[in-house]
């Protein structure tokens, strides 16, 4: 029997109150996993992990262990005798972790996760340190196209051990479209790189003049992090300026983002950085949410032919975008149907064509008879 052991960064935390992206991606996949029983999550301690699912918090020693992450990845090996040939590794978004991991232990069977751009992390940002990877691990792993694009560039090798596995996200069965409230939603981090500013400058006049629609503006610059900064009070004294129908509600838990999302007509992701994938593009899509996206990184590959994408996105094209669709609410409702059309994240495909991955890569791996 396979065990499958997963390790997430250190500052991903395991639980409803706080998981953020990797953290979600991880729980959704294992939700419909033929292996689930032999999955064990390894991360951070927290005091109440998500339920049904096995996970090893661990208290790290930052100081001993020269860092958090590699302390996660001490006491890790530490608990076991990772000679059993019937243990698969996958490591989340750590590339220099990946590194020490196979200097430690020989012959293991190790799937290194990419949720964010590999040029901009540590362990993966050289051509050199990339190929190292590509020969040295059993399967590398990006959650879109764009991902697997930006490793692979300037290398000119072939190599058949990359994939790309995205995010996953059920559809929401319990929506009704006659039930959708004017409601236009910015949902992330309240920082610059998401584009927080094209939104606020964009909904001003748009605010006055359609007074029967509600703007709503959810998160803060980190998860749960209530000390707010230069960038996110700008914003809010922005939207305080503006009418009563913008409304600031800083963090709020996953299920009250569902929540609102269900009941929402339009979801805006005016991010100008090249977003690794786009997770909030595809809980609006979930959500039947009629989807406004800049075209950049991965969320191209999400929103293209379910939503509208802007090139080079600005306030005024996003406003433009935004008042198109509340003067024709049949083009809302066709974005709206148009978000589930083929609709490729549902958890248990996804879980499907991972454990595939998984079987193949393990076999491969120890040249297992088909």
């Amino acid at each position: 029997m396979v065990k499958i052991d997963i390790i997430l960064p250190y500052k991903e935390l395991f639980t409803s109150n706080g998981a953020s992206a990797v953290s979600i991606s991880v729980k959704n996949s294992i939700k419909h996993s033929k292996n689930k029983k032999n999955i064990t999550v390894y991360g951070q301690y927290v005091e109440k992990p998500f339920s049904d699912l096995n996970f090893v918090g661990i208290k790290t020693k930052k100081f001993l262990h020269f860092g958090n992450n590699l302390s996660v990845i001490k006491q890790y090996l530490g608990k076991f005798n990772l000679e059993d040939s019937n243990r698969l590794i996958e490591l989340h978004n750590r590339p220099y972790l990946f590194n020490y991991l196979l200097n430690k232990k020989n012959k293991q069977c190790v799937i290194l996760y990419f949720h964010n751009d590999p040029l901009t992390m540590k362990g993966s940002k050289t051509k050199s340190q990339r190929l190292k990877i590509l020969k040295e691990a059993a399967g590398v792993v990006f959650v879109s196209k764009f991902l697997r694009d930006k490793f692979l560039n300037g290398i000119n090798e072939s190599f058949d051990n990359t994939y790309v596995i995205p995010n996953s996200l059920d559809k929401n069965q319990k929506i009704a479209l006659d039930k959708k409230l004017k409601n236009i939603l910015f949902v992330g981090r309240i920082v610059k790189e998401k584009g927080v500013h094209i939104f606020i400058n964009a909904i001003k006049e748009l605010s006055i003049k359609f007074s029967d629609w509600k703007f709503l503006l959810i998160g803060s610059s980190k998860l749960g992090y209530n000390n707010k900064t230069l960038y996110e009070k700008e914003i809010i004294k922005i939207a305080d300026k503006l009418g009563d129908n913008v409304e600031y509600h800083g963090y709020l838990s996953n299920e009250k983002v569902k929540d609102i999302m269900s009941k929402g007509s339009i979801l805006v992701v005016p991010s100008i950085w090249e977003e690794p994938f786009g997770m909030t593009a595809i809980e609006g899509l979930s959500n039947k949410m009629s989807v406004i996206s800049s075209d950049v990184g991965g969320l191209t590959e999400i929103v293209k032919d379910k939503g509208i994408l802007i090139k080079d996105i600005d306030s005024t094209k996003l406003a433009n975008k935004i008042e198109y669709l509340i003067q024709s609410p049949a083009q809302i409702k066709k974005y709206q149907n148009l978000a589930w059309n083929n609709y490729s994240f549902d958890q248990k495909k996804i879980s499907i064509l991972q454990d595939k991955m998984r079987e193949k890569i393990f076999k491969f791996f120890f040249n297992s008879p088909e």
